[in-house]
This record gives C-alpha cells, sequence and structure tokens, in this order.
C-alpha cells in the first residue's frame, strides 16, 4: 500500500480498460461535423490509459485541426470535380454523337419531300429580291445609257 507503487501503476499503461475507461469501440450515437454534412466515421475514442502532457494535447489537436482542415479541402475539391466530370463524360459526349444521331434522322427517305419543300415565307423574300435585282439591273442600264450619251 506504498505511495510510490499506485504512482507507477498510474502512469504505465494498464491493458485492462477501468471503470471510468470505455472500451475502445466506436461510438456511432455521437457523430459530429465541423460543417453541415454528415460525418459517417465514428467518432475516435478520447479516452487513454495515461495523461497527456501539455504539450502532447496540443500537438493532438494542431494535428487533428490539420486532418480536418485537410478533409475540408479535399471535400471542395470533389465538390468542384464532380460538375467538370458531367461536363466531360455527358455534355462532350452528346456534343460529339449529335451531329450524327440528327444527319441519320434527316436522311430518311420518307421525309425528303417535306424538307425539300421551300417555306412560304422563303418563297417570299425569294421573289421580293428577285424583283429587287431586276430593277436595280434597269436602273444600272439606264444610268449607263445617260452617261455615254452625255459624253459626247
Amino acid at each position: 500500500m506504498g505511495s510510490t507503487k499506485t504512482d507507477n501503476s498510474s502512469r504505465t499503461e494498464s491493458p485492462e480498460p477501468t471503470p471510468t475507461q470505455q472500451p475502445s469501440t466506436p461510438q456511432h450515437g455521437k457523430m459530429t461535423s465541423p460543417v453541415k454534412p454528415v460525418n459517417l466515421l465514428p467518432e475516435v475514442p478520447t479516452t487513454t490509459s495515461r495523461r497527456l502532457s501539455p504539450k502532447e494535447q496540443r500537438d493532438c489537436e494542431v494535428i487533428e485541426r490539420l486532418i480536418k482542415s485537410y478533409f475540408l479541402i479535399v471535400r471542395k475539391n470533389i465538390q468542384d470535380s464532380v460538375p467538370k466530370a458531367i461536363m466531360h463524360f455527358l455534355v462532350n459526349h452528346v456534343k460529339d454523337n449529335l451531329q450524327s444521331e440528327l444527319v441519320t434522322h434527316l436522311y430518311k427517305h420518307d421525309h425528303f419531300k417535306d424538307l425539300l419543300q421551300e417555306s412560304e415565307h422563303i418563297a417570299v423574300r425569294r421573289r421580293e429580291a428577285a424583283e429587287m435585282l431586276k430593277a436595280l439591273q434597269k436602273a444600272s442600264h439606264i444610268i449607263g445609257e445617260i452617261r455615254e450619251t452625255h459624253m459626247w
């Protein structure tokens, strides 16, 4: 019952957990995260078999903050890469294959008559352009005749 024996036993690691210590099983009930998303990993047990020195405690806190920062950066990178992956695989695939699909549907023989028929609006514009061309050619011919008659 010497005091040195109890001091030594408190400093050494005991293989069996004491009644105040919890076994090293994951705590599924407590899942916290620094941000809104759900943390699916169980929390690491904080109980140890020996007391950490203040320096070791600070080092553990720094390491914990660094790991959390690292995972936040990784999460942000994944969030940024998802739209890029969608663009790469889905949109570019559609862009590359859309023309061939449209051409395939365009060259069906039963659609030729409908596709080659001129729309009424375009026919009207074509007739107006042809009339304008005739009028401009006639005006050019008249201007050419006027120049020739005034020259002599």
